[in-house]
Protein backbone atom coordinates (compact mmCIF):
# COMPACT_ATOMS: atom_id res chain seq x y z
CA UNK A 1 0.00 0.00 0.00
CA UNK A 2 2.71 2.09 0.73
CA UNK A 3 4.62 1.70 -2.77
CA UNK A 4 1.43 2.63 -4.18
CA UNK A 5 0.88 5.81 -2.54
CA UNK A 6 4.45 6.61 -3.27
CA UNK A 7 3.87 5.77 -6.77
CA UNK A 8 0.80 8.01 -7.12
CA UNK A 9 2.28 10.93 -5.45
CA UNK A 10 5.47 10.73 -8.12
CA UNK A 11 2.69 10.45 -10.81
CA UNK A 12 1.30 13.34 -9.40
CA UNK A 13 4.32 15.27 -9.17
CA UNK A 14 5.87 14.22 -12.94
CA UNK A 15 2.45 15.05 -14.35
CA UNK A 16 2.73 19.24 -14.38
CA UNK A 17 5.96 19.09 -16.01
CA UNK A 18 4.67 17.04 -18.57
CA UNK A 19 1.63 18.76 -19.28
CA UNK A 20 3.76 21.61 -19.53
CA UNK A 21 6.22 20.27 -22.13
CA UNK A 22 3.37 19.24 -24.56
CA UNK A 23 1.58 22.34 -24.18
CA UNK A 24 -0.69 23.02 -26.52
CA UNK A 25 -1.77 20.59 -28.01
CA UNK A 26 -5.03 21.89 -29.44
CA UNK A 27 -6.97 25.23 -29.71
CA UNK A 28 -6.18 27.71 -26.89
CA UNK A 29 -8.61 30.79 -26.43
CA UNK A 30 -7.77 34.18 -25.06
CA UNK A 31 -10.69 36.12 -23.30
CA UNK A 32 -10.60 40.24 -24.19
CA UNK A 33 -13.36 41.36 -21.20
CA UNK A 34 -13.87 44.25 -23.50
CA UNK A 35 -15.40 44.48 -26.88
CA UNK A 36 -13.07 44.54 -30.35
CA UNK A 37 -12.83 48.11 -30.13
CA UNK A 38 -11.17 48.27 -26.40
CA UNK A 39 -7.71 49.47 -26.21
CA UNK A 40 -6.69 45.49 -25.05
CA UNK A 41 -8.07 43.85 -28.50
CA UNK A 42 -5.27 45.23 -31.24
CA UNK A 43 -2.75 43.47 -28.75
CA UNK A 44 -4.50 40.48 -27.63
CA UNK A 45 -4.76 39.67 -31.51
CA UNK A 46 -1.32 40.18 -32.35
CA UNK A 47 -0.19 38.02 -29.68
CA UNK A 48 -2.65 35.28 -30.83
CA UNK A 49 -1.15 35.56 -34.46
CA UNK A 50 2.23 35.22 -33.20
CA UNK A 51 2.05 32.49 -30.79
CA UNK A 52 -0.36 30.77 -33.24
CA UNK A 53 2.85 30.58 -35.51
CA UNK A 54 4.84 29.26 -32.51
CA UNK A 55 2.95 27.16 -31.26
CA UNK A 56 1.11 25.77 -34.30
CA UNK A 57 -2.46 25.36 -32.60
CA UNK A 58 -5.08 27.75 -33.12
CA UNK A 59 -5.51 30.80 -30.26
CA UNK A 60 -8.66 32.40 -30.71
CA UNK A 61 -9.73 35.84 -29.35
CA UNK A 62 -12.91 35.92 -27.60
CA UNK A 63 -14.64 39.07 -26.51
CA UNK A 64 -16.84 39.13 -23.20
CA UNK A 65 -17.40 42.23 -22.76
CA UNK A 66 -20.00 44.10 -20.05
CA UNK A 67 -20.00 45.35 -16.04
CA UNK A 68 -16.43 46.95 -16.21
CA UNK A 69 -14.99 43.68 -17.80
CA UNK A 70 -16.32 41.29 -14.89
CA UNK A 71 -18.12 39.35 -16.74
CA UNK A 72 -15.16 38.15 -18.94
CA UNK A 73 -13.06 38.05 -16.33
CA UNK A 74 -15.33 35.66 -14.08
CA UNK A 75 -16.06 33.70 -16.91
CA UNK A 76 -12.41 32.99 -17.12
CA UNK A 77 -12.35 32.32 -13.18
CA UNK A 78 -14.46 29.40 -13.28
CA UNK A 79 -12.51 27.94 -16.67
CA UNK A 80 -10.99 24.35 -16.80
CA UNK A 81 -7.37 25.20 -15.30
CA UNK A 82 -5.87 23.50 -18.09
CA UNK A 83 -3.46 26.70 -19.65
CA UNK A 84 -6.55 26.52 -22.82
CA UNK A 85 -8.64 29.30 -22.01
CA UNK A 86 -6.86 32.49 -20.39
CA UNK A 87 -6.99 36.42 -20.22
CA UNK A 88 -5.92 39.56 -21.36
CA UNK A 89 -7.24 42.40 -19.49
CA UNK A 90 -6.50 45.84 -18.53
CA UNK A 91 -5.11 47.46 -15.07
CA UNK A 92 -8.42 47.96 -13.90
CA UNK A 93 -8.25 44.34 -12.83
CA UNK A 94 -6.70 45.85 -10.22
CA UNK A 95 -9.05 48.79 -9.57
CA UNK A 96 -12.33 46.70 -9.31
CA UNK A 97 -11.80 45.35 -6.29
CA UNK A 98 -11.71 48.87 -4.49
CA UNK A 99 -15.45 49.82 -6.02
CA UNK A 100 -17.08 46.31 -5.82
CA UNK A 101 -17.64 44.47 -2.89
CA UNK A 102 -19.50 42.14 -4.67
CA UNK A 103 -17.13 41.00 -7.11
CA UNK A 104 -18.20 37.26 -8.37
CA UNK A 105 -14.36 36.08 -8.42
CA UNK A 106 -11.51 36.37 -6.26
CA UNK A 107 -8.53 38.32 -8.18
CA UNK A 108 -5.75 37.05 -5.68
CA UNK A 109 -7.10 33.46 -5.73
CA UNK A 110 -9.68 32.64 -8.54
CA UNK A 111 -7.20 34.06 -10.83
CA UNK A 112 -3.11 33.55 -11.61
CA UNK A 113 -0.92 36.01 -12.99
CA UNK A 114 0.79 35.28 -16.21
CA UNK A 115 2.54 38.11 -17.67
CA UNK A 116 2.11 42.02 -18.59
CA UNK A 117 2.91 41.95 -22.67
CA UNK A 118 2.20 45.56 -22.86
CA UNK A 119 2.60 48.75 -20.51
CA UNK A 120 2.59 52.92 -20.86
CA UNK A 121 2.33 55.59 -19.33
CA UNK A 122 -0.71 57.76 -18.16
CA UNK A 123 -0.91 60.62 -20.00
CA UNK A 124 -3.12 63.77 -18.50
CA UNK A 125 -5.05 65.38 -21.36
CA UNK A 126 -7.33 68.32 -21.67
CA UNK A 127 -9.51 70.01 -24.45
CA UNK A 128 -7.59 72.45 -26.96
CA UNK A 129 -9.43 75.47 -25.03
CA UNK A 130 -8.87 74.52 -21.46
CA UNK A 131 -7.20 76.96 -19.88
CA UNK A 132 -3.62 75.81 -18.67
CA UNK A 133 -1.27 74.47 -21.38
CA UNK A 134 0.89 72.14 -19.05
CA UNK A 135 0.54 70.06 -15.91
CA UNK A 136 2.13 73.18 -13.75
CA UNK A 137 -0.09 75.43 -15.03
CA UNK A 138 -3.11 73.13 -14.50
CA UNK A 139 -1.51 73.26 -10.30
CA UNK A 140 -1.39 76.97 -10.12
CA UNK A 141 -5.39 76.89 -10.80
CA UNK A 142 -6.17 73.34 -9.35
CA UNK A 143 -8.27 75.24 -6.28
CA UNK A 144 -10.29 78.17 -9.15
CA UNK A 145 -13.24 76.51 -9.89
CA UNK A 146 -14.63 72.74 -10.01
CA UNK A 147 -13.40 70.86 -12.50
CA UNK A 148 -15.15 67.82 -14.23
CA UNK A 149 -13.02 65.02 -14.72
CA UNK A 150 -13.96 62.89 -17.24
CA UNK A 151 -13.39 58.70 -16.68
CA UNK A 152 -14.01 56.03 -19.09
CA UNK A 153 -16.51 54.70 -16.34
CA UNK A 154 -16.58 53.93 -12.33
CA UNK A 155 -13.68 51.76 -11.26
CA UNK A 156 -11.65 52.11 -14.68
CA UNK A 157 -8.20 52.54 -14.30
CA UNK A 158 -8.67 55.91 -16.11
CA UNK A 159 -11.11 56.93 -13.15
CA UNK A 160 -8.64 56.01 -10.08
CA UNK A 161 -5.37 57.82 -12.34
CA UNK A 162 -7.69 60.82 -12.06
CA UNK A 163 -8.50 60.74 -8.56
CA UNK A 164 -4.66 60.22 -7.91
CA UNK A 165 -3.85 63.21 -9.97
CA UNK A 166 -6.63 65.08 -8.33
CA UNK A 167 -5.24 63.82 -4.33
CA UNK A 168 -1.71 64.52 -5.53
CA UNK A 169 -1.67 68.09 -6.49
CA UNK A 170 -5.05 69.59 -5.03
CA UNK A 171 -7.29 69.18 -7.49
CA UNK A 172 -10.91 70.25 -7.13
CA UNK A 173 -12.43 67.67 -9.44
CA UNK A 174 -15.56 65.94 -9.87
CA UNK A 175 -15.43 62.79 -11.56
CA UNK A 176 -18.05 61.93 -14.87
CA UNK A 177 -18.41 58.45 -16.04
CA UNK A 178 -18.97 57.89 -19.46
CA UNK A 179 -19.18 54.28 -21.48
CA UNK A 180 -15.83 54.36 -22.33
CA UNK A 181 -12.43 56.39 -23.35
CA UNK A 182 -13.46 57.20 -26.33
CA UNK A 183 -16.80 59.09 -25.43
CA UNK A 184 -14.90 60.60 -22.62
CA UNK A 185 -12.37 62.19 -24.87
CA UNK A 186 -15.19 63.80 -27.28
CA UNK A 187 -16.76 65.62 -24.96
CA UNK A 188 -13.09 66.33 -23.90
CA UNK A 189 -12.46 67.95 -27.26
CA UNK A 190 -16.01 69.63 -27.07
CA UNK A 191 -15.51 71.42 -24.16
CA UNK A 192 -17.91 69.74 -21.60
CA UNK A 193 -14.95 67.84 -19.90
CA UNK A 194 -12.07 69.56 -18.56
CA UNK A 195 -9.50 66.52 -17.58
CA UNK A 196 -8.94 62.74 -18.79
CA UNK A 197 -6.45 60.93 -17.77
CA UNK A 198 -5.90 58.29 -20.05
CA UNK A 199 -3.12 55.67 -21.75
CA UNK A 200 -0.50 57.06 -24.06
CA UNK A 201 -1.61 54.37 -26.13
CA UNK A 202 -5.21 55.44 -26.40
CA UNK A 203 -4.98 59.33 -26.20
CA UNK A 204 -1.83 59.59 -28.13
CA UNK A 205 -3.51 59.47 -31.44
CA UNK A 206 -5.68 62.91 -30.44
CA UNK A 207 -2.52 64.62 -28.79
CA UNK A 208 -0.79 64.68 -31.98
CA UNK A 209 -4.02 65.18 -34.56
CA UNK A 210 -4.57 68.50 -32.29
CA UNK A 211 -7.74 67.69 -30.60
CA UNK A 212 -6.56 67.29 -26.86
CA UNK A 213 -3.53 68.78 -25.62
CA UNK A 214 -1.20 67.02 -23.35
CA UNK A 215 -0.54 68.38 -19.99
CA UNK A 216 2.08 66.09 -18.45
CA UNK A 217 2.59 62.41 -18.00
CA UNK A 218 2.74 60.22 -15.12
CA UNK A 219 6.53 58.83 -13.67
CA UNK A 220 9.44 59.67 -13.73
CA UNK A 221 10.37 60.06 -17.06
CA UNK A 222 8.94 62.12 -19.84
CA UNK A 223 6.89 60.04 -22.81
CA UNK A 224 9.47 59.31 -26.11
CA UNK A 225 5.91 60.50 -28.16
CA UNK A 226 5.96 63.59 -26.04
CA UNK A 227 9.38 65.01 -25.11
CA UNK A 228 8.12 68.45 -24.45
CA UNK A 229 5.98 67.61 -21.40
CA UNK A 230 6.94 67.37 -18.20
CA UNK A 231 6.55 64.02 -15.93
CA UNK A 232 5.32 64.23 -12.52
CA UNK A 233 7.86 63.58 -10.90
CA UNK A 234 10.15 65.51 -12.24
CA UNK A 235 7.49 68.62 -11.32
CA UNK A 236 7.71 67.04 -7.82
CA UNK A 237 4.32 65.61 -7.31
CA UNK A 238 4.24 62.80 -5.11
CA UNK A 239 1.97 59.90 -5.83
CA UNK A 240 1.12 59.97 -9.28
CA UNK A 241 3.35 57.61 -10.88
CA UNK A 242 1.19 54.61 -11.71
CA UNK A 243 1.44 53.20 -15.07
CA UNK A 244 -1.27 51.62 -17.46
CA UNK A 245 -0.93 47.55 -18.40
CA UNK A 246 -2.65 45.30 -20.19
CA UNK A 247 -1.67 41.79 -18.28
CA UNK A 248 -2.74 37.62 -18.86
CA UNK A 249 -4.18 35.94 -16.50
CA UNK A 250 -5.23 32.14 -16.07
CA UNK A 251 -7.38 30.53 -13.84
CA UNK A 252 -6.27 29.93 -10.07
CA UNK A 253 -5.46 26.30 -10.73
CA UNK A 254 -3.33 26.37 -13.23
CA UNK A 255 0.02 24.65 -12.75
CA UNK A 256 3.13 27.09 -12.79
CA UNK A 257 4.65 25.30 -15.48
CA UNK A 258 1.90 26.26 -17.68
CA UNK A 259 2.13 29.38 -16.41
CA UNK A 260 5.95 30.06 -16.81
CA UNK A 261 5.67 28.48 -20.66
CA UNK A 262 2.76 30.87 -21.36
CA UNK A 263 4.79 33.65 -19.67
CA UNK A 264 8.48 33.05 -21.91
CA UNK A 265 6.77 32.25 -25.05
CA UNK A 266 4.91 35.54 -25.05
CA UNK A 267 8.38 37.52 -23.84
CA UNK A 268 9.72 35.91 -26.53
CA UNK A 269 7.27 36.80 -29.74
CA UNK A 270 7.00 40.13 -28.39
CA UNK A 271 11.11 40.56 -27.89
CA UNK A 272 11.27 40.09 -31.68
CA UNK A 273 12.31 43.24 -34.08
CA UNK A 274 7.95 42.84 -35.14
CA UNK A 275 6.80 42.63 -31.67
CA UNK A 276 8.60 45.78 -30.62
CA UNK A 277 7.81 47.65 -33.93
CA UNK A 278 4.09 46.87 -33.02
CA UNK A 279 4.14 47.97 -29.41
CA UNK A 280 6.05 50.65 -30.86
CA UNK A 281 3.01 51.93 -33.00
CA UNK A 282 0.69 51.52 -29.66
CA UNK A 283 3.44 53.61 -27.79
CA UNK A 284 3.89 50.36 -25.04
CA UNK A 285 6.24 48.58 -24.09
CA UNK A 286 7.01 45.06 -22.84
CA UNK A 287 7.32 43.74 -19.45
CA UNK A 288 9.19 41.41 -18.75
CA UNK A 289 8.66 40.00 -15.24
CA UNK A 290 8.20 36.82 -14.38
CA UNK A 291 4.44 35.68 -13.33
CA UNK A 292 5.45 35.47 -9.61
CA UNK A 293 6.81 39.74 -10.27
CA UNK A 294 3.17 40.28 -11.76
CA UNK A 295 1.44 38.68 -8.82
CA UNK A 296 3.60 40.94 -6.03
CA UNK A 297 2.31 43.84 -8.56
CA UNK A 298 -0.87 42.91 -8.75
CA UNK A 299 -1.71 42.84 -5.09
CA UNK A 300 0.15 45.91 -4.46
CA UNK A 301 -2.01 47.96 -6.70
CA UNK A 302 -5.09 46.10 -5.01
CA UNK A 303 -4.39 47.56 -1.38
CA UNK A 304 -3.17 50.83 -3.33
CA UNK A 305 -6.37 51.38 -4.94
CA UNK A 306 -8.28 50.43 -1.90
CA UNK A 307 -6.92 52.77 0.13
CA UNK A 308 -7.31 55.73 -2.42
CA UNK A 309 -10.72 54.03 -2.80
CA UNK A 310 -11.76 54.87 1.16
CA UNK A 311 -9.90 58.15 0.85
CA UNK A 312 -11.63 59.60 -1.95
CA UNK A 313 -14.88 58.13 -1.29
CA UNK A 314 -14.99 56.04 -4.59
CA UNK A 315 -17.88 53.05 -4.29
CA UNK A 316 -20.39 51.87 -6.32
CA UNK A 317 -23.56 53.15 -6.86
Amino acid sequence: MKYLMTAALAAVILAGPAAAQDYPSKAVTIVVPYSPSGSADPVARFIAGELQEKWGQPVVIENRPGAGATIGTAYVATAPADGYTIMLTTSAYTTAPAVYDDLPYDPINDLKAVALPATSQFVVTAGPEFEADSLSELMEIADDREYFLATAGLGSSTHFAGELLSAAIGLNAVPVHYPGGSDAMVDLMGGRADIYVGSATAVLGNVKGGQIKALGVFGAERADALPDVASTEELGIKGASSGFWLGVFAPGETSDEIVEKINADMIEVLSTEEGKAFLATLDSTLSTMSPAEVSELVAAEIDQWKVLAADRGIKAE
